[in-house]
């Protein structure tokens, strides 16, 4: 079915067989990067719970009824389960908002797209001649009237980006990552500078911007020494740990390997495996923690890496050493990952998995532990040999 600007249809005419479908959304804007979201609103038309709104920060809802995520040939799209979405959801927007200098007077052609598995159900279409200076778009919306879900082709202009679109719908933006809330408080401002993967499968897609390379992909390890023993105890063994940093990596060649501190295998920046560690810090005591630099210039050189920290010294306490994982790439959010779901009897946490998803960068959190490097290797299907070794 192809949609005009301002015409509705029943979902089920577009989906008789169910609520389960895909949206996926494409515009073509050179040199110009566009962010898409989608808002899940209240009967006001209100966000007001602002756990509904899908973007980069944000990829899932709580009840997991909208999921951030790619189809492919699309730039972004959302999976939607409508039966899953509670009775105080009764509005879905999926919009476009551009993110840094531009007008959408200046993109060329997109859509909205409806997707019954990989079969295309519905399609709107339009084009940067439809718009003037506005900085963002609202596309497409879905819904719930007399209890039957519609839809809506919108394509209407919107003078602010981002941010305004949230506070158009009843948000609050941070200016700054805010305090963790207090209990029974509401719920954080929308943060759009940071992506935190909160649980085990949470993923996120970088896109190239400009259609150039990635830059630097900066993958940094930070935690928190126990404290000192005191009297007595000082004497004994040290209770400080040393934490690495390292990865698992699968070139598109076909060649694998580490890069970590254990056995001096710290990679090369400019040469395969296109992926360097900066440094050991065997007291976590740098306040830069530990870095894996990843060339994103040969992103599509390589096609997977799994980020792991390893407990070389010290008796296992990940709750205590409080790590965290931040990942860094010029022009996009910072992704951040901490290692939660605490197994203190065993020594190394396979943390996160980037793989090359048609260019882009899709950072998945795992923060699954394990009794060492062949346990990860074998989990996640690598295939290597290990040999003991050791950091002199």
């Amino acid at each position: 079915m192809r949609l005009s600007r301002g015409q509705r249809a029943k979902i089920a005419d577009l989906l008789p067989k169910g609520q389960r479908f895909t949206i996926g959304v494409a515009v073509k804007a050179p040199g110009m990067a566009i962010d898409f979201a989608c808002f899940g609103l209240d009967s006001q038309g209100k966000l007001s719970d602002e756990r509904y709104m899908t973007f980069f920060n944000q990829p899932t809802t709580p009840c997991g009824a909208v999921r951030l995520m790619t189809p492919s040939g699309d730039a972004a799209g959302f999976a939607v389960d409508l039966g899953r979405l509670p009775e105080t959801i009764e509005r879905l927007t999926v919009t476009a908002a551009l993110d840094g200098a531009g007008a959408m007077s200046q993109i060329g052609d997109g859509y909205v797209r409806f997707l019954d598995g990989d079969t295309e159900v519905g399609r709107f279409a339009f084009s940067g001649a439809d718009f003037a200076g506005e900085r963002a778009l609202m596309l497409q919306e879905i819904y719930r009237k007399d209890g039957v879900w519609r839809t809506c082709a919108l394509g209407q202009g919107f003078n602010g980006g981002l941010a305004a679109l949230v506070q158009h719908f009843g948000g609050t933006v941070a200016e700054s990552p805010p305090p963790p809330a207090p209990a029974k408080q509401p719920p954080a401002p929308v943060n759009l500078n940071k992506i935190t993967l909160e649980k085990r499968g949470n993923r996120v897609s970088l896109e190239k911007r400009d259609n150039a390379g990635h830059g630097e992909i900066l993958v940094n390890l930070n935690w928190t020494q126990p404290p000192a023993k005191q009297g007595f105890f000082a004497g004994l063994r040290s209770n400080k740990i040393d934490l690495d940093l390292g990865c698992l990596f699968e070139l598109k060649d076909g060649s694998k390997s580490a890069v970590q501190a254990l056995g001096n295998t710290f990679g090369d920046y400019r040469n395969p495996p296109y992926i360097a560690l900066d440094a050991d810090d065997r007291s976590g005591s740098r306040s830069q923690g530990e870095n894996l630099r990843i060339n994103g210039q040969h992103w599509d050189d390589i096609e997977r890496v799994l980020v792991y920290a390893f407990i070389y010294e010290g008796a296992p306490n990940w709750a205590e050493a409080d790590a965290l994982i931040t990942i860094k790439t010029p022009g996009q959010p910072e992704i951040e990952i901490r290692l939660d779901s605490h197994r203190n009897d065993l020594p190394m946490c396979a943390i996160a998995l980037l793989e090359n998803q048609g260019g882009s960068v899709q950072i998945t959190k795992l923060v699954d532990y394990h009794r060492g490097h062949r346990d990860v290797d074998e989990a996640h299907h690598w295939g290597l040999q290990w040999q003991r070794g050791s950091k002199d």
